[in-house]
């Protein structure tokens, strides 16, 4: 059954808040635009096929189910992507893990958190170009003919999550965290510790002060990203 609360670029701007969601896709445009994740180049400076993209709607709730916020994302149709033979792996950390990761900190006594990176599979460079269409709904700046090239990952492309793994792995490793042998997705190093998820991640630390300074040397290194209170929900399970 269909997510009444998921909606398509179509049936957004045929419900009655409309305007609430023309509101978020222009602030998802403008947040791409300000991490420098395009730039609009002729047609014909394309050097491989280009990519459409699609809008991706959704209410967020609050655990009372009143609306939190109206979200939009722009993801690439990486379906269409004409290289197959590209290594796209990314690991994604096993729910035993978690669970060992959940006991260690209750026995511990630990304090937790998620971190939330804003638009984060953006926050990758791209390893080679792409070129995608312009957004529905928006118009080109230097007139018709034109599309994007992409210089930063995007949500759909088939690389994003491994290249979104590499960088935050290569920041991790650079502050001193050691990858468990049992699980690449699982991280620690003296009193604290880590469980990612593609763009999901939980914390355990002896301190709050740890898990704080953590989060301000990620946003050093230059990762947009903000902590949450606790590690009480984790990809929708509570």
């Amino acid at each position: 059954m269909k997510d009444p609360d998921t909606l398509s670029f179509e049936e957004a701007m045929r419900s009655p808040q409309k305007e609430e969601w023309m509101q978020a896709a222009r602030g998802e445009v403008t947040g791409l635009e300000d991490q420098e994740t395009w730039t609009e180049v002729p047609i014909s400076e394309a050097l491989a096929k280009i990519l459409p993209g699609t809008w991706v709607f959704r209410k967020k709730r609050s655990p009372s189910g009143e609306i939190r916020k109206f979200k939009a994302r722009y993801c690439v149709r990486g379906d269409l992507e004409e290289d197959d033979d590209e290594d796209n792996y990314a690991p994604v950390v096993a729910w035993s893990t978690v669970r060992l990761f959940l006991v260690l900190c209750f026995l511990l006594d630990w304090t937790t958190a998620s971190i939330d990176f804003t638009n984060a599979f953006v926050q990758s460079i791209l390893d080679s170009p792409v070129w995608i269409h312009i957004p529905r709904g928006f118009v080109s700046t230097k007139g018709p003919g034109t599309c994007l090239r992409l210089k930063r990952s995007l949500y759909g492309l088939k690389r994003s999550p491994r290249l979104f793994f590499e960088t935050l792995l290569a920041a991790l490793l650079r502050l001193g965290f050691v990858q468990s042998a049992f699980d690449p997705c699982l991280l620690f190093r003296h009193g604290i510790m880590m469980v990612i998820y593609v763009d999901d991640c939980g914390i355990g630390a002896a301190n709050s002060t740890d898990i704080d300074k953590l989060v301000d040397d990620l946003q050093k290194l230059g990762f947009e990203l903000t902590r949450e209170e606790s590690f009480s929900e984790f990809l929708g399970i509570k």
